[in-house]
């Protein structure tokens, strides 16, 4: 799982000003959470969100914000983020066709698109307390940000064969990949720490 590697590698990689409680390099009141203390995010039918609890376009605004702060070009930015957090952005005012800009809505098509200037990937592969219990605590899920310059990534199928396929009378293809990663760029990547309520 190429995926669940590169992005357990990088927690805690962004720049001390793009992530934790008093995030932003100019401003430093980004509250982007922390292990124990994650940003409570709510839906919209939800009441209106209490003292500590945003909505999850507040969450990508803050790390709008944060990079704009490092003065990250705004070409080239991207998130990622779960599912869950996915189906909070359907939820939200975006949904409706003639705010997001796009011709058809994002609940007609399923495509998010971009949202204040990243585009948005959503991925099952994020790392949680399962997978990474020294950085996550029961619930908190991370949402990561960044620039093309924060983050190089290079992968190759070193080795290929063909083999007589033993349940069939077919041929089985293998091959071995390689692959690497490495944060660039610190100050290109922003993460936050989230708890859906």
């Amino acid at each position: 799982m190429v995926d669940r590697d590169v992005l357990g590698g990088i927690v805690g990689a962004a720049a001390a000003a793009n992530k934790g409680a008093t995030a932003g390099s100019i401003s430093g009141n980004l509250n982007l959470g922390i292990k124990g203390t994650p940003v409570t995010v709510v839906g919209r039918q939800a009441a209106t969100p209490v003292a500590g609890q945003v909505e999850i376009i507040d969450v990508l605004l803050r790390l709008g914000q944060a990079l704009d702060e490092q003065n990250i070009p705004e070409q080239g930015r991207w998130v990622v983020m779960s599912a869950a957090c996915g189906r909070q952005i359907k939820q939200s005012e975006l949904r409706q066709a003639y705010l997001s800009g796009d011709p058809v809505s994002m609940l007609r098509n399923g495509r998010l698109g971009m949202v204040d200037r990243f585009t948005i990937y959503i991925s099952n592969l994020l790392p949680s307390v399962a997978s990474d219990a020294t950085n996550f605590a029961a619930g908190e899920q991370p949402i990561f940000a960044g620039h093309a310059h924060g983050l190089t990534f290079a992968s190759q199928i070193s080795k290929v064969e063909t083999l007589r396929s033993e349940l069939t009378f077919g041929q089985i293809l293998r091959g071995l990949q390689v692959y690497g990663y490495q944060v660039v760029d610190p100050t290109a990547l922003a993460q936050a720490q989230v708890l859906l309520a």
